[in-house]
């Protein structure tokens, strides 16, 4: 009687074992499906749109970025004190293009002096060397410097610079 009880309980374990095996395999598989779903779905985008506000020698006072991969091109707005209109404009390279990361740049802008009477138009172009925070779903905060160099007219320039909150959509 005792060997009957025990080849039966032996039988009952052995069965609940196999069926939970080929439950739980199920279950892992379905949640393998699932998080390789989940990971195609959050798949990093190749093409970003970032609108820019703060100081900089690329996106302005105000500004656009436009991202593919790892290239940016920049372009804003720096009507400020000295100048009646500044159109600034650049390209950026990000080391990596969606995460924290070094990038470097060139850049430009075109500006409408108010202090120079005649031919008061003026350019400069320069590069830039800078870090690129990231966090949250989309916000980034770059920080960069590098030299500025005029074109044509010997005027004093500040250094390229690139101070500037942003979220990417």
């Amino acid at each position: 009687m005792l060997r009957k009880c025990l080849f039966f309980m032996l039988l009952f374990i052995g069965i609940v074992h196999f069926s939970l095996g080929e439950e739980i395999g199920h279950y892992k598989e379905m949640q393998s499906q699932k998080n390789q779903k989940a990971s195609a779905a959050a798949k990093e985008k190749d093409f970003y749109i970032t609108p820019r506000i703060g100081f900089s020698t690329f996106s302005g006072l105000i500004g656009i970025e436009l991202q593919y991969k790892h290239f940016a091109f920049n372009i804003g707005d720096f009507t400020g004190a000295n100048v009646k209109h500044c159109l600034t404009y650049g390209i950026k390279y990000y080391f990596k293009s969606h995460h924290n990361t070094w990038y470097f740049g060139l850049g430009g802008g075109t500006a409408l002096d108010e202090f120079i009477p005649e031919n008061n138009w003026r350019q400069h172009i320069g590069f830039i060397l800078g870090y690129r925070w990231r966090w949250g779903k989309g916000w980034d905060f770059n920080l960069g410097i590098g030299p500025l160099f005029p074109i044509g007219k010997k005027v004093t320039h500040p250094p390229m610079f690139d101070l500037v909150f942003g979220y990417s959509f």
